[in-house]
């Protein structure tokens, strides 16, 4: 078998690949680049410490062209922005068949300010005294696009800057190209009166003899925006200051930049009534009898701007009165200087209802029995707008009352004119609960003996909406009633119509400790003779039976622990109370540790053997003790090995004569219960 391959240029651009391999012949067609495909690249330089640098390329050779920059993604456009400074960049072009050309571009960097120099020229207008109203303003060259700052602050579009206090302050200015000029200037304090005077003058109105209604009218020059002030009061825009007595005043006035001027104003008393008549006219509606339905009104001359009093009462701005019942009435007329006329009025009395009758109908809904909720709705004729009293009442706009029981009632109408008429009307009670029958049911819990744990839940039928009560309390929407002792109870149904019903409950109590049998269970430690305390028995009680235990002992107060200690020998009666108040007592005896063998042999060794030789028996007492009691046997252990048993130096022997020393027999009867602890139970 013979295998060849070979490659072969065509004009078409096509390489054939001829593989002779059993007889078998395959052309591959490859796209053609044609050799006169490249790329060219320019790059703008990044400025000074930013990434703003772009690279432009441009392909020749072919169409369809595509870039790609540092293994990104293809794009059709040749420009590339946002590169850093001081980095290659491989730039890969493409044409639509596939050709590729790289170029390498490096990004440059420049500084846009190198070699600028930013001129700033600052003016100012200084500030008034103790104001902020001074300002800046900048202009610079060496560039364009300007923005300003002071101190540094933000910067603005503008290069003015107002509201200044007086100091000194730094105005920076930026190009568009971020290159900065700076300059410093101080604004000081301008007096912005130099050289103006404020000019006050006034008009008055004097003030009447002893009043406060004088007024001063001050207007000024020399300036604008004046406010005024009197008496070195608190300034305002108006000039004139009314409500003035007799008496010297200070005016001053102050213009917009706060330069003031001052006059001094004299105000006098007179006596605006002085050659005038005040003349009063009135004229009358006359009340109506037993009314106070009267009117007065009255005018006046001799002046203007007139107020009216009657009976020496508050001025009024109208001259009318009104609501007067028959009587004498002085009415005095008041001008605007205070002078005043007087005239005396007599109203009589008029009868408005002559010829008229008030006709009173009513329509009724009766009350249910026991209750007040029955209604009259009266209406009248014989005039018009009717008011309407039951009972005498107030009156009032509607002739509807409800919420009324059975009983006779007079319902009374009035006309505009007072004119009345009255009608009498019987509401009478409806029992609208014939034919309905309350049935109420209950369920109990009776309480255990002694408590208030008992309960009582009661359902009801005909009706509906039932309310439930217990031994006539307040009614409650809930028929169950708790905490309830042994007795007897009215529980008490009412529907929503009011219908009620009622039955009688027995509530028995029940003895919780009937099923209780508690068992006591006592653990006794006896008391011990010649040990302290001499008290030291104890009763540990265990009960069973039931819950919740507490102990005493002989009819003492019951405690949670069922320890009794520091016992004496004795019976005690011990009584146990469970969580039910149930009880159980038992009696418990605390008896006495009899005496131990070896203690009850040396007992009897004493008794026997010092017989008759003094030793300290049948009341001896030398050296402050005797051996006829038990304790001291005990207390006196030492004393005793001592003296009978190791014949200690400076210890007398005993038994004396004519007792012999005790044998060696006798004396181990004493070892061994010392070598025990020589105790009473030992």
């Amino acid at each position: 078998m013979k295998k060849s391959m070979s490659y072969k240029l065509i004009s078409l651009m096509v390489i054939a690949i001829t593989i002779v391999q059993f007889a078998c012949k395959h052309e591959i067609p490859i796209p053609p680049c044609d050799g006169n495909f490249s790329v060219t690249a320019t790059q703008t330089p990044a400025t000074l410490n930013q990434n703003n640098g772009t690279i432009t390329a441009t392909a020749t050779g072919g169409s369809g062209f595509k870039y790609s920059l540092n293994g990104g993604t293809y794009q059709d456009s040749g420009y590339f922005t946002g590169l850093e400074p001081f980095r290659n960049y491989n730039l890969v072009g493409k044409n639509s068949s596939g050709c590729t050309d790289t170029v390498v571009v490096q990004i440059g960097s420049y500084d846009p300010c190198q070699g600028v120099v930013i001129n700033v020229t600052l003016t100012k207008t200084d500030a008034s005294p103790n104001q902020t109203n001074g300002s800046v303003t900048a202009t610079a060259t060496g560039g364009t696009g300007f923005t300003y700052s002071i101190n540094s602050g933000p910067f603005q579009t503008s290069g003015i800057f107002s509201n200044l206090a007086p100091g000194d302050y730094t105005v920076a200015a930026k190009s568009a190209t971020g290159c900065i000029g700076t300059a410093v200037i101080t604004v000081g304090t301008n007096n912005p009166c130099a050289g103006i005077t404020v000019v006050v003058s006034t008009t008055v109105v004097q003030p009447t003899s002893g009043q406060s209604n004088g007024s001063i009218t001050a207007s000024a020059t020399g300036g604008t925006g004046f406010t005024y002030s009197l008496n070195n009061g608190a300034f305002q825009t108006s000039g004139t200051f009314g409500g003035l007595a007799a008496g010297n005043y200070t005016i001053t006035a102050k213009n917009s930049t706060g330069c003031t001027g001052v006059t001094t104003v004299a105000l006098s008393n007179n006596n605006p009534c002085a050659g005038i008549t005040v003349t009063v006219t009135t004229s009358v509606v006359q009340p109506t009898t037993n009314q106070s339905n009267g009117s007065i009104t009255a005018t006046a001359t001799g002046g203007t701007g007139f107020t009216y009093s009657i009976n020496n009462g508050a001025f009024q701005a109208s001259g009318t009165f009104t609501g007067l019942a028959a009587g004498n009435y002085t009415i005095t007329a008041k001008n605007s200087n205070g002078c005043t006329g007087v005239t005396t009025v007599a109203l009589g009395n008029s009868n408005p209802c002559a010829g008229i009758s008030v006709v009173v109908t009513a329509t009724t809904v009766n009350p249910t029995i026991g209750q007040s909720n029955g209604s009259i709705t009266a209406s009248a004729t014989g005039g018009s707008g009717f008011t309407y009293s039951l009972n005498n009442g107030a009156f009032q706009a509607s002739g509807t009352f409800t919420g009324l029981a059975a009983g006779t009632y007079t319902v009374t109408a009035k006309n505009s004119l007072g004119c009345l008429g009255s009608k009498q009307v019987t509401l009478i009670e409806v029992n609208q609960c014939a034919g309905i029958t309350v049935v109420v049911t209950t369920t109990t819990v009776n309480p255990t003996q002694g408590q208030s744990n008992g309960s009582i839940t009661a359902s009801a039928t005909g009706g509906s909406g039932f309310t439930y009560s217990l031994n006539n309390g307040a009614f409650q929407a809930s028929g169950t009633f708790t905490g309830l002792a042994a007795g007897t109870y009215t529980v008490t149904a009412k529907n929503s119509l009011g219908c009620l019903g009622s039955t009688q409950v027995t509530l028995t109590a029940t003895n919780p400790c009937n099923t209780v049998n508690i068992v006591i269970t006592a653990v006794i430690v006896h008391t011990t003779p010649c040990v302290t305390p001499t008290n030291n028995g104890s009763i540990t009680v265990t009960a069973t039976g039931s819950t919740g235990f507490t102990y005493n002992i002989n009819g003492g107060a019951y405690q949670a622990s069922n320890v009794f200690a520091n016992l004496n020998a004795g019976t005690y009666l011990i009584g146990v109370k469970d969580l039910n108040g149930c009880t159980k007592t038992q009696s418990v005896v605390v008896a006495v540790v009899p005496k131990g063998p070896l203690f009850t042999n040396v007992r009897n060794l004493i008794t026997t053997r010092c017989s008759g030789s003094g030793c300290h028996m049948n009341g001896a007492n030398a050296a402050g003790y005797n051996f006829d009691t038990d304790c001291n046997v005990v207390v006196k252990w030492d004393q005793i090995n001592k003296t009978c048993v190791l014949y200690t130096n400076g210890w007398v022997k005993m038994p004396k004569s004519p007792q012999p020393l005790l044998t060696a027999a006798e004396k181990l009867i004493i070892t061994n219960w010392v070598n025990a602890g020589h105790k009473y139970t030992d």
